[in-house]
């Protein structure tokens, strides 16, 4: 038994510094609005370019209520999201802001790296810009697994 303490010692070592090397793809997070804590909610989401995501779910405001979740996502995914990305048009002309102002309800929102380029996915673009970032977000929406859609939606 005590043999095996180094070697576990060893793998779990190993484990962190391969996770280390992966650079991030995209990031993803969305919430219900500015609410009292007992009704707030937000999500987070990273997925790494070997695949691995990770979902943290947080309800009120402190830490104390997060949970977080792990996921692989499959080939097809990441490069449906680098498509939708380089489609958009975001590197070469970023979206801009909407003038509106924000009323209620929830955000959804984002970046994605293409070829070195940090492609931000704002939550709030303009309305001539929408629909470029909406198909980014609907690609990494998409490239996270099913099992995790009640942490993304409003409960």
């Amino acid at each position: 038994m005590t043999r095996l303490l180094p070697l576990a010692a060893l793998l779990l070592s190993f484990v962190p510094a391969q996770a280390q090397d992966a650079a991030v793809l995209a990031e993803y997070w969305t919430n219900n609005g500015s609410l009292p804590p007992e009704y707030a909610w937000e999500t987070s989401v990273t997925i790494l370019d070997n695949g691995q995501l990770t979902l943290k779910h947080c309800k009120g405001y402190e830490t104390e209520g997060c949970k977080i979740r792990r996921a692989k996502v499959g080939p097809d995914a990441l490069e449906a999201i680098l498509a939708a990305a380089a489609d958009s048009g975001l590197a070469a002309k970023p979206a801009r802001d909407t003038d509106q102002p924000i009323v209620g309800g929830g955000l959804s929102g984002g970046v994605v790296y293409l070829d070195g380029a940090k492609l931000t996915l704002l939550a709030q673009p303009d309305e001539a810009d929408a629909p470029r970032v909406r198909k980014v977000l609907s690609a990494i929406e998409a490239a996270i697994p099913p099992r995790f859609d009640r942490f993304l939606d409003a409960e």
